[in-house]
């Protein structure tokens, strides 16, 4: 069973971040169903590396097409990604630093599954109005 199951209230009006904030779903509800199958620390570790490295993608992209279109709300957005950044961070150091991985992952993904709906359908949703020609 999926953590999130995306539908198209989600949609920021920009057809290229809605398919990153897809593909952070996406693998958001990998990690919580491999935490929940029982997988390896590693397994679990890896799931975390590669989710940082797909939000960091996504974020230097949305402060680009943002930072073009001249949005008001950049810093917000750019102290918000820099935040979370920080926050997985922490949790993955704690998760190698030997922190009990079922407590730590559960904290986790209700952390990110928060932040993630949250920042989406609040940030997010509020420069809907300058994709509004590209979804």
């Amino acid at each position: 069973m999926a953590l999130i199951e995306w539908d198209a209230s989600f949609s920021v009006g920009s057809a290229r971040m809605d398919a990153d904030h897809q593909r952070l779903v996406a693998l958001l509800n990998r990690l919580y169903e491999a935490w929940h199958g029982g997988e390896s620390v590693d397994e679990l570790g890896w799931l975390v590396d590669e989710l940082l490295a797909y939000a960091d993608t996504h974020f230097a992209a949305e402060e680009m097409a943002l930072r073009a279109k001249g949005y008001p709300r950049l810093e917000k957005q750019e102290v918000d990604h820099l935040r979370l950044k920080a926050s997985v961070i922490d949790f993955r150091n704690r998760h190698l630093g030997g922190a009990e991985p079922t407590a730590l992952t559960e904290e986790m993904t209700q952390f990110l599954k928060g932040w993630l709906m949250e920042h989406i359908l609040g940030e997010d949703m509020l420069y809907k109005s300058y994709f509004k020609d590209e979804a």
